[in-house]
């Protein structure tokens, strides 16, 4: 054994940590395995990532516990998005007011966007309204139609929970072309309410809502087991309540949860609030395919 911790470079005394260390691993393995499990009933599409660090398991470290999930097959994979939700309005009306933009609060900046839940060999349309700073599903609406009424009731439901009359020009709405935002009733009602407009001159430049929408869909309505439309929207406002309620959000601070995020900002002072800084450079298309959100002091 001498010959062979010299060749291998090694002392005696760090093979035999080595060892002790790969045993306590295999001792534990269950453990982290039974945790992995527990967080996917709450969290189905959570990552693995996300998991360690949501509930820093002791004795093993973020690469060994992904590594782990990998070879039990708890790997998630990405799901296809077939159905077109977004038919586009060609129109130059109202342009991205996102390019290089840097936010220090809630009501500065919403975005909204439509996807869809195959039920019943029939689709519904599941409209989600979010405060992108604090990551926070304020408005939901879910129809079996791509009427601009829903997305309208999306925005009124977001108008009255946050409950302010006048946002003066301080707050974006921010979306897609689709018909929907670019319907009279829809733009009448953000610009009654003083919000500045700004469309996509991209598809990928909504992609703060459109994770949140594959997170809804994917992470938790796929996995209720829904096969009525009451079970829909149960499974919807459960999703939601889920998500803001009890979701550590990794682009948050402590990974907070939306609602956690929320409370925090109520007693820390202004200077002291992270910035959200948006980066939409339209100067090349491969940076801009996916934007970049940064939190810093």
């Amino acid at each position: 054994m001498k010959q062979i911790y010299h060749l291998n470079n090694i002392s005696k005394q760090a093979h035999l940590q080595a060892v002790g260390a790969l045993q306590r691993l295999q001792i534990q393995e269950p453990l982290y395995l039974n945790l992995i499990e527990e967080a996917r009933i709450m969290h189905p599409q959570m990552g693995l990532r996300s998991i360690y660090e949501t509930y820093l398991p002791e004795g093993i470290g973020r690469d060994a516990f992904i590594e782990l999930g990998k070879r039990q097959g708890y790997m998630l994979h990405q799901q296809p998005n077939p159905v077109r939700t977004t038919f586009s309005i060609k129109s130059r009306l109202y342009n991205n007011l996102l390019n290089d933009k840097e936010f220090t609060g809630v009501n500065q900046l919403w975005a909204s966007d439509i996807t869809y839940y195959p039920l019943n060999n029939r689709f519904y349309y599941l409209t989600l309204l979010m405060d992108v700073y604090s990551r926070k599903i304020i408005g939901y609406s879910l129809a079996d139609n791509l009427r601009a009424e829903n997305n309208l009731a999306t925005l009124q439901m977001a108008m009255q929970y946050r409950g302010i009359t006048d946002y003066q020009n301080q707050l974006i709405h921010h979306s897609d072309r689709g018909s929907q935002y670019c319907s009279n009733a829809y733009t009448d009602l953000l610009q009654k309410y003083n919000i500045r407009i700004s469309m996509c001159d991209e598809v990928y430049e909504n992609t703060h809502i459109e994770r949140v929408n594959g997170t809804i869909k994917n992470g938790y309505l796929k996995h209720y087991a829904i096969k009525t439309i009451k079970q829909l929207f149960l499974g919807v406002a459960k999703a939601i309540q889920i998500y803001n309620d009890q979701r550590p959000h990794q682009r948050l601070p402590k990974r907070m949860t939306p609602n956690q995020f929320e409370a925090y900002l109520i007693t820390t002072p202004k200077d002291e609030l992270p910035k959200l800084t948006i980066f939409t450079s339209s100067k090349n298309k491969q940076i801009d395919n996916q934007l970049s959100m940064n939190f810093g002091s």
